[in-house]
């Protein structure tokens, strides 16, 4: 059985050959609650009527011939009423005359077990096949001719045999044979429904997409050809649906993809003055090519998306600003990382700097590039994760004029061309894909280069200094990142430790900031009264979540007046700018060097003035939600 509530969006048509039909299904749909279509007609004047029903009918029934004629003229699912030997059996033993003798009349094909009928029934029966109503005339004639007293068939063989004075019998579908064409029928509109509905959606898919996608089937013939397609070939769909591919779309090689099952990957077509870039990818089912799938981009975007990025890198310039004295430190640790790698700038091997994020790697990568030999060179920055996978190549390597449509006549230089007789700075060099690795390796070990679309070795005299904040060793683990290459750009190595570890350093570096964002105040004061604060937070953004806070500080200091005190602005910026603002959640770190209860006081004490900023200063609220009197809060409040 289907669910009612389904039943209910099937929109059903029944075309019927004879009145009892009607009147059986009228009734079996009423029973299942629906109100289908239904008229009454047979062979061409049905399908006539089945085609101005189409576009709002889900399905139509009809029975025999009728049927046929039906799913001839129309797109929609036509379900065709069957008529069994057992109509057959049920329809003679309706009519009251002995029969001895009949012509039976069937659409097309004769009828199974028609010799069974004959000797239940101890009668002859002459068979008819048609196709037409000329058909049937012709068999009426010849049976009449044969002194053959009944026709039996449907309808219309009833209304021809009656003007040749022949007596009829009209063969009825039995309501079980209904019911179930019926339920077929709802069953073919939901299955149509659901995929109509998968359908919408691939083609909202295939219409976004930037991408242009051509499908063929196993014939070669076009079965998918999105707008973007229609964009690049500037050849409207309706010339291409169902045409032979190689006759339709210029230098195509989809055709021959097929014949040999063997995919086409990033290969350059020739397009109306330009070129495209190609991907074309052989459809298997069971092993058996079905067609064949290709995918195009128009290299003229590529090239302006390209050449934006290249812009915003270019304005960064090729200069290094910064040097050893730049680097803030009292950390022996991070002295003697600067004493480390002034001895590495003295030489052209490959540095790998390893730290979190905002540690400030390139600040030394810069230094070791103003401490080296390569110093009145470029000093190249570039972020490997930055750059979308397709451009990256063209980015370092460089092209040849032609290479793809938008490419400059004479070429463009790569960045590793740029950074000649310098220092190029591969920032966050985990990310890089996989398949420019083997060609990085090159140019470590050889020093030469070749741009995309060119043949021509090009040496390059550079020094690479790399950067990341990834584990390269797990990444190696995982075989997403070369061992070789990493070997070769981790020659020297540096590990800058984050802030969190260098505590000493924190004060040294926010009096800086704050200095230059605020020359006009005490800053060294300033830092003094907020060094509690200040160092006993994690950082996990390390210096350049540093420097964030103490713009917004002195921001805040200028605008508050006396309203708050310097602790309160301090904890005010960094709550507010707390990832994780969750009211009864802090985090804090003790100094416990000087025994359990002197860091006891100090957290009571830091959670009471935290409270009282989130509370606005309003002490019966801290007290009640920290489940403490007054008096407790102000003298907890108070030590230290």
């Amino acid at each position: 059985m289907v669910d009612g509530q389904d039943i209910g969006k099937v929109r059903l048509a029944l075309i019927s050959t004879y009145p009892d039909m009607t009147e059986i299904f009228t009734e079996l749909a009423e029973r299942e609650g629906f109100k289908p279509y239904i008229a009454i007609a047979t062979l061409g004047e049905a399908a006539a009527i089945a085609k101005n029903i189409e576009h709002h009918t889900d399905v139509i029934l009809s029975r025999g011939g009728t049927a046929e004629y039906i799913k001839d003229a129309v797109e929609i699912p036509v379900v065709a009423i069957p008529v069994t030997p057992f109509d057959v059996i049920r329809s003679i033993y309706g009519i009251k005359n002995c029969v001895k003798e009949l012509a039976l009349f069937t659409y097309k094909e004769k009828m199974p077990g028609i010799r069974d009928i004959e000797r239940m029934l101890n009668l002859k029966i002459h068979e008819y096949t048609f196709c037409s109503k000329e058909d049937i005339e012709y068999g009426i004639q010849d049976g009449k001719n044969k002194g053959i007293p009944i026709v039996m068939g449907g309808i219309l063989v009833r209304q021809l045999a009656q003007t040749y004075g022949l007596e009829d019998i009209l063969i009825e579908s039995g309501e079980e044979a209904i019911y179930r064409s019926m339920y077929e029928a709802i069953h073919l509109a939901e299955l149509r429904r659901v995929e109509r509905s998968k359908a919408a959606r691939i083609k909202v898919v295939l219409d976004s997409v930037v991408q242009g996608i051509i499908a063929t089937d196993e014939l070669g013939c076009v079965t998918i050809y999105n707008p973007a397609a229609e964009r690049i070939f500037r050849i409207p769909d309706d010339q291409v649906i169902g045409k032979r591919v190689q006759d339709i779309i210029p230098n195509t090689q989809m055709h021959k993809v097929l014949e040999n099952g063997e995919a086409q990957m990033d290969v350059f077509q020739e397009v109306n003055g330009g070129t495209i870039a190609t991907n074309r990818i052989p459809i298997l089912v069971s092993g058996k090519r079905i067609g064949v799938v290709s995918t195009f981009e128009d290299v003229t975007k590529i090239q302006y998306l390209e050449q934006q990025i290249r812009q915003k890198m270019y304005d960064k310039g090729f200069v290094a600003k910064y040097t050893f004295k730049d680097i803030l430190t009292v950390s022996p640790i991070m002295i003697e990382l600067k004493e480390m790698a002034a001895l590495y700038a003295s030489t052209n091997s490959s540095v790998l700097i390893q730290g979190e994020s905002g540690t400030g790697k390139e600040l030394f990568s810069q230094s070791i590039h103003c401490h080296s030999k390569r110093s009145s060179g470029p000093f190249v920055a570039v972020n490997c994760a930055a750059i979308p996978e397709h451009l990256l190549e063209s980015e370092l390597f460089g092209y040849e004029g032609g290479a793809f449509t938008g490419a400059k006549k004479e070429g463009k230089q790569g960045l590793f061309e740029l950074a000649h007789k310098g220092t190029i700075f591969l920032d966050e060099i985990g990310e890089i894909p996989q398949s420019l690795q083997a060609r990085l390796l090159r140019v470590l070990q050889e020093k030469e280069i070749m741009r995309v679309g060119g043949d021509k070795i090009i040496p390059v005299d550079i020094r690479i200094i790399s950067a990341t904040n990834k584990n390269l060793e797990k990444k190696i683990e995982q075989d997403k990142f070369r061992e070789d290459l990493y070997y070769r750009l981790n020659v020297f190595s540096l590990k800058i430790p984050p802030l969190r570890d260098r505590k000493k350093d924190i004060t040294v570096l926010a009096t800086s900031f704050l200095r230059m964002l605020i020359s006009e105040r005490d800053c060294s004061q300033i830092v003094r009264e907020l060094e509690p604060w200040l160092v006993t937070y994690d950082w996990p953004g390390n210096i350049r979540e540093l420097y964030n806070i103490m713009e917004r500080l002195s921001l805040m200091i200028s605008i508050s007046g006396n309203k708050w005190s310097l602790v309160e602005i301090l904890q005010k910026v960094m709550y507010d700018s707390a990832s994780n603002s969750n009211d009864d959640c802090i985090a804090i770190r003790v100094d416990l060097g000087r025994g359990l209860k002197p860091a006891i006081e100090q957290v009571e004490k830091m959670i009471i003035e935290t409270m009282l900023i989130r509370c606005d200063q309003n002490q019966d609220v801290v007290a009640q939600k920290l489940g403490i009197g007054r008096t407790t809060l102000w003298r907890k409040g108070k030590m230290g």
